[in-house]
């Protein structure tokens, strides 16, 4: 299949700075094969982006998929209680077609609104990953294992990264312990030992709350970090979930990891978790992305948001308006998550050679006028509603926001039918 972008505005995220060039893209297959002034050549499709901008698909780097039937179910709370009573009950009642419908509609939800990678951690993953081919988004997945919840976990995690993790394949598995609190020592060690023998990495949420740094303190004599180094977490590629609450002490343990950190931003306020020192670690030698957590504790999955408040917030927690910059955000949301996913090589910047993720947004609106500076343009003003054309691996999923391939009528009925017979 070759795809031809003519006419695009592109933004490439492969400089230092925003630097806006007039392109036409050739894709071949799932790859760029061409970025020139011009380009004539007989293709299976054309996309006129009239001036509009292209730039590479945002990477979200943390996400609970099939969360989606929680948007909006018992706010308000925080993390434990909600855990607790709202959410943990309702999970134990999911039945396999709900994880696959869940799913669904969150991958829809992240391609119309920019994402085109994401980095999910949940059970029922059989049915997640069938979703995930359905949809056509590219993702890193993993099957949540707490010391509860163990059974099968390791067998279908190796069976699963024997069959994905290979060369120009959309879907990559890493290993999963859900948290610190969640997974006494003998679980961290089962999941490590699970990831040298998958040739993998870990996915693990890590000091989001300050309950959960008193309760491993007062059990283990350590920082959640510590905990997790010394039982040798760090020792392969490493995806930390939050990293709200690190020491300077956490920081030096972590600053050579292969990954990096997921800041999700709104969920933590939402949460009242804290604020992530996103500056401090970055400075620290950290690779940082953002990502949006589940649907539950974020309400919205759009990355746009996601990037005004991670820049929002920096700036508040630093006391300071030029600590961090509006590119230095849009980079989390595009090569610097790629990194802390290991797919820098494959995604996060457009070039010939990489991957075809790309996404095609509509500048023509008030919001975008004048365009003084594209980058605080797009982080401090645009939402994922001015995404009109999604691709992915060479793929168009969505083109002036119709999907292509996927029936958004009947993935929003199972959904209701879902929260109808769960909440």
């Amino acid at each position: 299949m070759r795809v031809l972008l003519k006419n695009a505005r592109l933004l490439d995220m492969v400089e230092d700075s925003p630097n806006i060039k007039e392109k036409d893209i050739l894709i071949e297959n799932e790859r760029i094969a061409q970025i020139e002034d011009e380009i004539n050549e007989m293709v299976d499709k054309t996309i006129d982006c009239q001036k509009n901008l292209v730039m590479p698909g945002l990477v979200n780097t943390h996400n609970h998929l099939a969360m989606s039937v929680f948007r909006g179910y018992q706010d308000d709370k925080s993390l434990m209680d909600w855990l607790n009573h709202a959410i943990w009950p309702v999970e134990d009642r999911f039945i396999e077609e709900d994880f696959y419908w869940n799913s669904y509609a969150s991958c829809l939800e992240l391609l119309k609104s920019g994402t085109t990678t994401c980095n999910d951690m949940y059970f029922g993953m059989k049915e997640v990953v069938r979703a995930i081919q359905d949809a056509g988004i590219r993702a890193v997945v993993s099957w949540c294992i707490t010391d509860n919840s163990i059974a099968n976990k390791p067998e279908e995690t190796l069976e699963y990264a024997q069959r994905y993790n290979r060369e120009n394949s959309r879907i990559r598995v890493y290993a999963s312990a859900h948290a610190p609190y969640t997974c006494n020592p003998e679980t961290i060690r089962l999941v490590v030992d699970l990831a040298k023998k998958a040739n993998t990495g870990i996915h693990i949420h890590l000091s989001e709350t300050v309950e959960e740094e008193a309760q491993i303190k007062e059990r283990y004599r350590k920082t959640p970090t510590e905990y997790l180094s010394d039982l040798g977490v760090f020792e392969v590629p490493v995806i930390l979930a939050h990293g709200i609450h690190f020491s300077d002490t956490d920081i030096s343990l972590l600053k050579n990891i292969q990954g990096g950190i997921s800041h999700n931003p709104i969920s933590n306020c939402k949460l009242a978790s804290g604020i992530c020192d996103v500056v401090k670690l970055r400075k620290g030698g950290l690779k940082v992305g953002l990502g949006t957590d589940g649907t539950g504790s974020t309400t919205t999955l759009d990355m746009f948001e996601e990037m005004k408040i991670a820049a929002f917030l920096q700036k508040i927690k630093n006391k300071n308006a030029e600590v961090i910059k509006a590119y230095d955000i849009l980079k989390m949301a595009t090569i610097e998550g790629a990194e802390v996913l290991g797919l820098q090589h494959e995604i996060g910047t457009i070039e010939v050679g990489k991957k075809a993720d790309m996404i095609v947004i509509n500048t023509s609106d008030l919001r975008f006028t004048p365009e003084n500076d594209i980058a605080t343009i797009l982080v401090y003003a645009a939402n994922g509603s001015d995404v009109l054309t999604t691709i992915v691996d060479g793929k168009v999923l969505m083109e002036d926001k119709k999907f292509l391939f996927s029936d958004e009528a009947t993935i929003k009925e199972h959904m209701l039918q879902n929260a109808k017979r769960l909440l």
